[in-house]
């Protein structure tokens, strides 16, 4: 990976957390070592399916549901254990000791279930060959109900010993509208995939979490189709299994010890799931901020969010 020392630097928000730019995007300096070497070393296989995701835009609903469309067994691991380890994020994870007995042990046929943040860009070039080296599902959101999300949840875990003075609201809307964040900028993120996702409809298949929320059995029919298994789920069951009600309220996901190397505590993964949250959150200068910067962003891309 590129020299630290040379690459522009700044510290995100108000976390003290360092983060690095490369090819116009930002990447937390605790993962650089895990971005290069997923870059490098990661070899896909066709019957891969490659989650993708900007940070709190329906991530851990994305992996649940993959996880029980794929779960031929329904053993229900995710009962057990959170859905963060059962999916794992690979450029923050790749170089973790179950993260490489799951690459090296998957057997031949059976689809791997696997994460990342990347922006379609810095994707590892064995996936982004043509054709792609395996199959992509990216999950998109409203920016506004995105920006809330990652208020609550660095507030979660970078303020949990000091929840009565939370991160200033006004100071996430500028870094989100500035785009100077970790996996960021949004905009770009999610353009890049959605363009892709035209020029590839079989192997790139792109979701709005508004849809899933709004539509849930079509939507989960629309991934089983793409995924190769619409003749063989439940998709009732499906739906149950993922739910964020359901996950919330397990054991594992109660718990508050950072496990498996995580920056994030398991309990901070689920909050409301809302559509629309953010209401409850932005002033309407602030709702207007970001909504001009929108109507900008995807000025002729013919991609377009629900405010509801």
């Amino acid at each position: 990976m590129e020299n630290q020392q040379l690459l522009p630097t700044k510290s995100f928000s108000d976390t003290n957390q360092e983060i690095f730019q490369i090819e116009g995007f930002w990447y937390l300096a605790l993962h650089m070592e895990s971005i290069a070497a997923f870059r490098s070393e990661f070899e896909p296989r066709k019957d891969d399916i490659l989650l993708a995701s900007f940070i709190k835009t329906g991530t851990t609903w994305l992996k649940a549901l993959c996880y029980n469309i794929l779960d031929e067994e329904e053993n229900d691991i995710l009962a057990k254990e959170n859905p963060h380890d059962v999916v794992p994020t690979l450029d923050v994870a790749f170089l973790r000791d179950h993260v490489q007995h799951l690459l090296l042990n998957s057997p031949p046929g059976r689809s791997r279930l696997l994460h990342t943040h990347l922006p379609c860009s810095y994707l590892p070039e064995k996936v982004r060959s043509s054709p792609w080296g395996c199959k992509l599902v990216y999950v998109a959101r409203n920016p506004k109900d995105t920006l809330v999300s990652l208020w609550h949840f660095l507030n979660r875990n970078f303020r949990a010993d000091d929840a009565d003075r939370p991160f200033p609201l006004e100071r996430a809307v500028e870094t989100f509208c500035s785009g100077v964040m970790v996996w960021g900028p949004f905009y770009e993120h999610v353009v890049g995939y959605w363009e892709e996702s035209k020029k590839r409809p079989d192997e790139v298949l792109f979701l709005k979490y508004e849809d899933l929320c709004r539509n849930p059995e079509e939507q989960v029919r629309k991934l089983a189709s793409f995924l190769g298994r619409e003749t063989s789920i439940d998709v009732e069951k499906v739906l149950w299994l993922s739910s964020l009600n359901r996950l919330k309220e397990l054991e594992v996901n109660k718990d508050d010890v950072v496990e498996k190397g995580k920056y994030a505590r398991n309990s901070t993964f689920f909050r409301t799931g809302t559509v629309g949250d953010w209401k409850n959150y932005l002033t309407p200068d602030m709702a207007r901020r970001i909504d001009s910067l929108t109507q900008v962003k995807l000025q002729g891309t013919g991609l377009s969010f629900d405010d509801e």
